[in-house]
């Protein structure tokens, strides 16, 4: 997946063209898990063709959500580890939705390490590059954080303009090519075992192995139309939910080493306190149990991130 990063803009140019960088923005709309986003590219040239990769196995429906122009072509190429779609121009613009893969982000101890490819792509060209001679002629490379997000550090290999300004981070730079970004950011310091106006009261702490878990919460009791929300550290899985006997389950990323689930009671029920049981599971085990909550205490579970 590292060509989600490495922009290869290819080019079959006429000989009446005068030679014509690109003029490109992307921007990366990061999402709350710090892993999945939303990318737009948009490519701005005068050559008469070009071209974006794709990985091989992925037809371009599959990959982009949109493209401008519509009107494209898919080739494979049988020596390369890409695909690519062509245009009859030389400016296009592109959106997907995917997920940085372990070869391009790194989480450990709480802090997320993004580095784009380092290796060769094709014709000596890597990185965020334009795989013609001149590269970008301008280029604007944008991250937009969630609010839950604080950027650490931030660097390029070659020159140019650097902004952070609350949770956008920018790079501008001219005339360039074959660029190389680390970016580093982690989830901003919070005291994971408050919520406002209640006592929180660690029942119990659990290690998993697997950082994606499914989480099920149900009244497995006498349903007396509790309704219940759960936070997991700094944010709410689920808001205003009535427990029934059925299980509603929930997927989540764990992204750090430490974390902690609460339940809220945002009522107290026929019959007090408020009861859920909570069912966690990481792929390989299955730990269940259940939390009581008043409104004026919230009972809570520590799960250890152990990959």
């Amino acid at each position: 997946m590292k060509q989600y990063i490495l922009l290869l803009v290819g080019l079959i140019a006429a000989v009446t063209i005068c030679a014509q960088g690109y003029k490109t923005d992307f921007i990366r709309y990061l999402h709350e898990d710090g892993i999945s986003y939303k990318d737009y590219t948009k490519v701005v040239s005068k050559r008469q063709n070009s071209w974006h990769y794709i990985e091989k196995g992925r037809t371009p429906d599959e990959v982009f959500s949109f493209t401008s122009p519509r009107d494209y072509d898919f080739q494979a190429l049988l020596d390369e580890k890409y695909n690519r779609i062509s245009f009859n121009s030389g400016s296009f613009s592109l959106i997907r939705e995917d997920q940085m893969t372990d070869e391009d982000l790194i989480i450990k101890d709480g802090l997320y390490i993004f580095q784009n490819d380092y290796l060769e792509s094709r014709d000596g060209y890597y990185g965020f590059c334009a795989a013609v001679p001149e590269g970008f002629e301008d280029v604007n490379y944008v991250w937009v954080f969630p609010e839950k997000f604080e950027v650490v550090d931030f660097e390029a290999n070659v020159n140019g303009v650097w902004k952070l300004i609350d949770n956008t981070l920018s790079f501008t730079a001219q005339e360039v090519n074959n660029i190389l970004f680390k970016i580093s950011y982690k989830i901003k310091e919070t005291k994971p075992l408050e919520i406002t106006g209640r006592d929180v009261v660690l029942k119990d702490t659990l290690d998993v192995t697997n950082r994606i878990i499914s989480i099920s919460i149900w009244d497995d009791s006498k349903v007396d139309n509790d309704i219940i929300s759960l936070k997991i550290n700094d944010e709410w899985l689920v808001k205003y939910l009535e427990a029934k006997q059925e299980k509603t389950t929930f997927k989540y990323v764990l992204t750090q080493p430490e974390n902690y689930i609460i339940l809220r009671a945002d009522n107290i029920g026929e019959i007090p306190p408020n009861t859920t049981a909570v069912e966690i599971n990481d792929g390989k085990n299955t730990y269940r149990a259940v939390l009581n909550s008043d409104l004026g205490m919230s009972e809570a579970i520590k799960v250890n991130l152990k990959e």
